[in-house]
């Protein structure tokens, strides 16, 4: 991600920072869960700062540190790959802490482990250095694992056994001296079922932060920064469009901060979330941050900004990740109105291409809202619907459409109404009427509803007058 320029200060990110050193003052383990492009980088640069530990942890800060295991330099996915380069980073933050008989013994177990490419040995030696440096040395270690999504989802349950152990082993004073901080893009508890790995998922999942968007402070901050890198003036109206359009993602205001910075004006009118949009870097911004969530992210994302619901599991989630806030009565916001117009230029309301939702009374085809059915023929989807991909009889949709006339003595007439009335919702719903692919007829029986393209152009109406 860009970089802002001058120094952070210390109150910085304090909505994360705040109540993880509190955590981590304690001896307990974190999880910091963030979206693509919300400046993990960047916290992770901060968090580390001598003056930061100072700031939170006071007289702790001298005897704790926080060590970062980057997952994109492990040699393999593998319990071997974990235990060498935890051994590593341990080697590589004494190096500048310790005196040199103590870093040549942890560089002669790094090697060790490394020319031995045995998991067994990588893991005692692991377990041998981090006993020395808190018992012998009086240090806490927070060990930091970013990028921790793919390990967390693959490693062997043991594996992740054994990180536990290794925290329970260095209990003194009733504190722990070893916790973990894991930064990941999906709540653990989705990268896997927490009864696979209860021993360690216990140790954070009371303690999960959401990396959101900056607040208002930091915001503001970020756009001073790049403006005066790129010696330009923002009058307060561009600075506040750029605030209120962003919603403090920082990949956003670097986008917008760097059009301004490149002679591009904000309209003074107009709809500002579409102008945004389209402008290749604000779009692509918003592309990497949709393309990192999972896709019933995505469906939810979608449903909320069609007014909507989706389920309150989700909604926690997209809340937790700030990509929305929840207002009153269970109504939810966009933490941007850029990103709530790409996600309603993209994707599903559900993983069907035809999908119901009796709430708002509006079918959606292929990812295309269908608006003005009749009651009546609103009624008859409703009744296919709630038996998808099930046929239905003419005297069942008959009974259900025109309660009690079906039965009525000496009626009739009653499958012509019928025939009639899918004629019409065929004509509303199916991208050709000609040849259905949702609503389709089963000779001799009736109709279904189905919610992936099928059907036949042998299936139409001319087909089913023949048959009746």
């Amino acid at each position: 991600m860009t970089t802002f320029g001058a120094k952070l200060p210390l109150t910085y990110r304090r909505e994360i920072a705040a109540p993880l050193f509190d955590l981590l003052r304690g001896g307990e383990s974190a999880a910091i869960v963030g979206p693509a492009s919300m400046g993990k980088s960047r916290l992770l640069q901060f968090l580390q700062r001598p003056d930061v530990q100072q700031h939170y942890l006071g007289e702790e800060a001298a005897r704790t540190w926080l060590v970062l295991v980057d997952c994109h330099r492990l040699a393999e996915v593998s319990e071997w790959g974990l235990y060498e380069l935890m051994l590593t980073s341990l080697t590589e933050e004494a190096g500048q802490r310790l005196d040199q008989a103590m870093r040549g013994w942890l560089n002669d177990l790094r090697r060790e482990a490394i020319t031995g490419a045995n998991p067994l040995l990588a893991r005692r030696h692991l377990e041998l250095a981090t006993r020395v440096l808190c018992r012998e040395h009086g240090l806490r270690l927070c060990i930091v694992f970013d990028e921790f999504d793919q390990l967390y989802r693959t490693l062997p349950a043991t594996a992740l056994a054994n990180l536990r152990a290794l925290r329970d082993m260095g209990k003194q004073d009733e504190r722990y001296s070893v916790c973990y901080v894991l930064m990941v893009r999906d709540h653990p508890a989705r990268l896997r079922p927490p009864a696979e790995v209860e021993g360690f998922y216990e140790l954070f999942s009371r303690s999960v932060i959401g990396l959101k968007p900056f607040g208002e402070e930091d915001a503001r901050r970020v756009i001073a920064q790049i403006v005066a890198r790129r010696r330009r003036v923002v009058a307060p109206d561009q600075e506040a469009a750029v605030l209120a359009l962003s919603g403090g993602h920082p990949g956003l205001l670097v986008a917008l901060c760097d059009l301004l910075s490149n002679g591009c004006q904000v309209p003074a009118a107009g709809d500002l979330a579409a102008w945004a949009l389209a402008q290749p870097p604000v779009a692509e911004e918003c592309r990497k941050l949709w393309e990192g969530l999972a896709d019933d992210e995505r469906l939810a994302l979608s449903r909320l900004a069609h007014g909507i619901g989706a389920s309150y599991t989700l909604r926690e989630l997209l809340a937790l990740k700030g990509l929305i806030r929840p207002l009153e009565q269970g109504a939810v916001e966009f933490f941007s109105p850029v990103f709530r117009q790409y996600v309603l230029s993209q994707g599903k309301l559900s993983d069907r291409e035809l999908w119901l939702d009796e709430g708002s009374a509006v079918v959606w085809v292929e990812g295309k809202p269908i608006h003005g059915l009749s009651p009546l023929e609103f009624k008859l989807l409703r009744h296919l619907y709630r038996r998808l991909g099930q046929v239905c009889t003419r005297e069942e949709i008959m009974a259900d459409l025109y309660a009690g006339e079906a039965r009525a003595p000496g009626h009739t007439g009653g499958d012509n109404r019928v025939d009639t009335l899918v004629r019409r919702l065929r004509k509303a719903i199916e991208p050709d009427p000609e040849r259905p692919r949702y609503l389709l007829t089963v000779r001799g029986h009736g109709y279904k509803l189905v919610d992936q393209a099928g059907g036949s152009a042998g299936d139409d109406e001319r087909a089913l007058t023949r048959a009746h």
